[in-house]
């Protein structure tokens, strides 16, 4: 009798351990589904025909009656999200650009403007945005901002210079032959308030943002160059000091299509000549 207790106390474990494991332990399909107790935590396993744990893509815990979800990403072209994170959108601003600027004599107008004999074909501009902002508003919306900097230059043809007598702007003829460039140039600050949508496409973000933006000019000049060399006409063409205007961005990666046209006058209607620019170029970013 003595032994037989032994004996019994010593399969006790061993019969206690199968019973767990038949009440934590079913099978189906040739696969094996284990159901595990974990320091208060229930958790689900599942194991292929021959006893290997299959790879999982998701674990589902039980936590005094909420549910706890994890996510495993195997796949290097889904972003991964780690503690419910959602990925941090950023803004696609160009670090550089430059584009056409033509000065239609309407809003939004097209081509040049034939009033003041405008050659659309040399006018440009140029700049850098060396700061950009971002703030998520849905998971693929984004409202930006950013710093620009910039140079205009718009181009006449023919024998035109652009001139300021007795407080107005108006366009001058020289003789014949006589230019070999008119232009007048100013220096130009914006700050675009946009709203961005953007998706993930391989490895780069695919975009579009569009909004207005605010913009400061000062430094004007009116110049031409002739074969003796270049000269300065006047430093006054009556320029608007601020405008508004209305820019659309596309794009994917770091390049980027750019247009925008003013909502207000470069110059000043009441003594110069109606003038809206409108600008449309290419961007790069760093």
């Amino acid at each position: 009798m003595r032994h037989f207790i032994i004996i019994l106390a010593a399969l006790l474990p061993i019969v206690a351990h199968a019973a767990e494991k038949s009440d934590t332990t079913r099978t189906a399909d040739g696969k094996t589904l284990v159901i595990d107790e974990r320091g208060g935590k229930t958790v689900v396993q599942m194991f292929d025909g021959s006893g290997s744990r299959m790879a999982k893509t998701r674990e589902v815990e039980f936590v005094d009656g909420q549910e706890i979800e994890r996510v495993y990403v195997t796949s290097p072209f889904i972003p991964k999200i780690v503690g419910g994170d959602k990925r941090r959108l950023k803004n696609h601003y160009p670090f550089f650009y430059i584009g056409f600027n033509q000065i239609p004599g309407s809003i939004m107008g097209a081509g040049g403007n034939t009033g003041i004999h405008t050659k659309d074909s040399k006018s440009w501009e140029w700049g850098i945005m060396p700061l950009s902002m971002s703030f998520g508003l849905t998971n693929s919306m984004a409202l930006t901002s950013a710093l620009s900097i910039g140079k205009v230059h718009n181009h006449f043809q023919d024998n035109y210079v652009m001139t300021t007598a007795d407080g107005r702007t108006y366009m001058r003829q020289e003789g014949e032959g006589r230019l070999r460039k008119s232009y007048i140039s100013y220096t130009v600050v914006r700050l675009p308030v946009m709203v961005e949508w953007q998706k993930r496409m391989g490895r780069s973000d695919l975009f579009v943002a569009a909004g207005p933006s605010l913009e400061m000019r000062w430094n004007a000049h009116s110049r031409y160059r002739t074969d003796e060399g270049k000269h300065t006409e006047t430093d006054d063409i009556n320029l608007c000091p601020l405008g508004v205007n209305l820019e659309l961005r596309a794009g994917y990666g770091c390049l980027t299509l750019y247009g925008r046209a003013s909502l207000t006058p470069l110059l000043k209607k009441s003594c110069a000549p109606a003038c809206y620019p409108v600008a449309f170029g290419i961007g790069i970013g760093i």
